[in-house]
């Protein structure tokens, strides 16, 4: 790899932000710039990086809930404060948790409220 992906991140994240950027033009050149360094094959983690750069400038979270069964209350009723008006949240539904859910919030701080992670803890 040419640059390091934090390096390609801020560089999109800034040309995205800009006040004259044209969103269109600013996918062409990133494309662009990766295929003459070779990088293309990093291009979705240059693209997560980014969305984690834009929201620390801008203060949202992006919040994930993944949950054994689907849920039965909205994600606004679970988190109630935590999530704010301009926060991302994604929610899945994943049968291998066995019951329960977890909850991650920017990628990196994270609740494992699920019974898999309970015997997961239990046996290592």
């Amino acid at each position: 790899m040419k640059y390091p992906i934090n390096s390609y991140a801020k560089a999109l994240a800034e040309a995205i932000l800009s006040k004259d950027g044209n969103s269109k033009q600013i996918e062409k050149n990133f494309i662009a710039v990766l295929r003459k360094n070779g990088d293309e094959s990093h291009a979705w983690k240059i693209i997560k990086e980014s969305e984690i750069v834009l929201r620390k400038k801008d203060g949202t979270k992006k919040i994930v809930l993944r949950s054994a069964r689907p849920l039965k209350k909205s994600p606004k009723d679970i988190l109630g404060e935590m999530l704010g008006p301009e926060d991302v949240c994604e929610v899945a539904v994943s049968p291998d948790l066995i019951a329960g859910m977890t909850i991650t919030v920017n990628d990196d701080l994270r609740f494992d409220g699920s019974l898999k992670g309970k015997i997961d803890k239990m046996f290592s």
